[in-house]
């Protein structure tokens, strides 16, 4: 993390999870929380004025929902990170997210502990799925590549479009492992990790490592 806190705007239409929320994190000491909304339309002009570094946003709101204010969010400000929150681990929600450019994806249900870890990984550059979310997501890209759900993405970007070292860096970041863990791995630093992987998604004209991820298992690029 960095030596400055990571701001956090949080919007949830509930207000007793909004607050509770903003309660638990603001005992964090690498976050702080600048604002909090209670609906996508409020959530997009407070990350205009704030410029938070994170957006923890409710998939359904009244109104402008989550879904319409990640991608006007995403569009205004690419170096905030988006990460929905929802109720239900399993809802198809997920797919459109991530195109909008969410960052990660997770359930209301994550214990505090466990909620912390997957936003430091995000403000790491990391990707941030609740397991049931993981897994659905790439079910799903998988059965994909088979043709079973449609044809291609991207017009059939592949493999070819990639270095052998970016095609390694791809192997393990689909295999789950973070920056620190690819770096080690391949013996050479994170600054290079995250060179290779900005270097994928500005090739396949993607937002964030988890569109990669899944993409690239739905391809079958990777195992």
């Amino acid at each position: 993390m960095n030596s400055e806190p990571t701001t956090v705007l949080v919007v949830d239409d509930h207000r007793l999870f909004r607050e509770g929320l903003v309660a638990l994190i603001s005992r964090w000491p690498d976050f702080q929380v600048v604002g909090q909304a209670g609906d996508g339309r409020a959530a997009v002009k407070l990350a205009t004025e704030l410029r938070p570094d994170l957006v923890l946003m409710d998939v359904r709101m009244g109104g402008m929902d989550g879904l319409e204010a990640t991608r006007a969010i995403a569009a205004s400000n690419p170096a905030c990170r988006v990460v929905m929150l929802t109720m239900s681990a399993l809802g198809d929600d997920v797919f459109q997210a991530l195109a909008n450019g969410a960052h990660g994806y997770l359930s209301k249900d994550e214990p505090p502990e466990r909620l912390r870890v997957f936003l430091e990984s995000v403000m790491r550059g990391e990707a941030a799925l609740s397991g049931p979310i993981a897994a659905k997501v790439l079910a799903s890209f998988a059965v994909g590549a088979t043709g079973a759900t449609g044809g291609p993405l991207r017009g059939g970007i592949g493999a070819e479009t990639l270095t052998k070292r970016e095609r390694d860096v791809l192997k393990l970041l689909v295999d789950g492992l973070s920056n620190e863990e690819i770096a080690a791995q391949l013996f050479i630093t994170e600054a290079t990790v995250k060179k290779h992987i900005g270097r994928v998604m500005a090739k396949w004209q993607m937002k964030n490592r988890v569109q990669v991820a899944v993409y690239s298992v739905r391809q079958g690029l990777v195992d």
